[in-house]
């Protein structure tokens, strides 16, 4: 039996309907053959049950029909939801497949300098090409910095999050072709962040370091700030390729000497 649907409960009807109208057609032409009436009427009557037949046949083509629209129109929508989650699914293990590997090197810039030269290079993977933005974020000691309750008289949420808690930052205005002409501002005033326009697959950007100071509402001695900083730098890589969804990385490079660090 087909599902009863409301469309499909209203032709069955019709249909049953029939069905029970044949058996009574029958037995009337059977009551006028043994009551000995007029013969010429049974023609008449045998017509009136064809089309009756007919009605039904028809009737239970119509359920039919309805039922197969629906079932089409169901398997049509199923269909659609798949082949939606099998694209998500590929556009997802394409994403992964593209995720940006970078190789960082880091050391002094010159012999007897406090200041360090931070290199980045996109070893791949070759599919990837490009970058078209990438922008590196040096990250504090620990997220929640600048989260708690401020206490009376002391440093607000913001100057907590403009201090870096950390050895280095960026020196401010550089960074991989810094320049206002190009729209490309360098590392931001506070250090912290360094845009730049993005680079291909096996080229290297690089990014000039500072030791980074105690903060101004502080009166703590410098040598005890760096010594409490510690000396490994934390490094967040926020990748941007037209077309895909950004990527975001993180890494930690020691800057006690040249050290090299694979991200991811």
């Amino acid at each position: 039996m087909f599902p009863q649907e409301p469309d499909v409960t209203h032709a069955v009807s019709a249909a049953s309907y029939g069905c029970e109208a044949i058996p009574d057609a029958q037995a009337r032409v059977r009551g006028m053959v043994e009551a000995g009436q007029d013969a010429a009427k049974l023609p008449l009557i045998a017509m009136v049950i064809a089309a009756l037949v007919v009605s039904i046949v028809s009737a239970f083509g119509s359920v039919g029909a309805v039922w197969y629209a629906r079932r089409s129109a169901d398997s049509s929508a199923k269909s659609a939801e798949a082949a939606k989650t099998t694209a998500a699914l590929e556009s997802q293990r394409r994403h992964a497949e593209l995720t940006p590997r970078f190789r960082v090197t880091c050391q002094p810039a010159n012999p007897g300098s406090e200041g360090l030269s931070l290199a980045v290079f996109l070893a791949g993977p070759p599919a990837l090409e490009r970058l078209d933005a990438l922008t590196v974020t040096i990250r504090d000691d620990h997220p929640w910095r600048g989260q708690g309750t401020p206490l009376a008289g002391g440093p607000t949420p913001e100057q907590v999050a403009a201090q870096i808690w950390g050895p280095y930052r960026f020196v401010p205005g550089t960074g991989p072709g810094a320049s206002s002409v190009r729209g490309i501002s360098g590392a931001d005033p506070t250090g912290r962040t360094t845009p730049t326009g993005g680079m291909p697959v096996g080229e290297e950007l690089p990014f000039a370091l500072e030791p980074t100071w105690p903060p101004s509402w502080s009166d703590q001695p410098r040598d005890n700030w760096r010594r409490e900083r510690g000396t490994v730098v934390r490094l967040l890589f926020e990748c941007h390729r037209d077309g895909l969804e950004p990527w975001t990385l993180t890494g930690e490079v020691d800057t006690t000497g040249p050290n090299v660090i694979e991200i991811p």
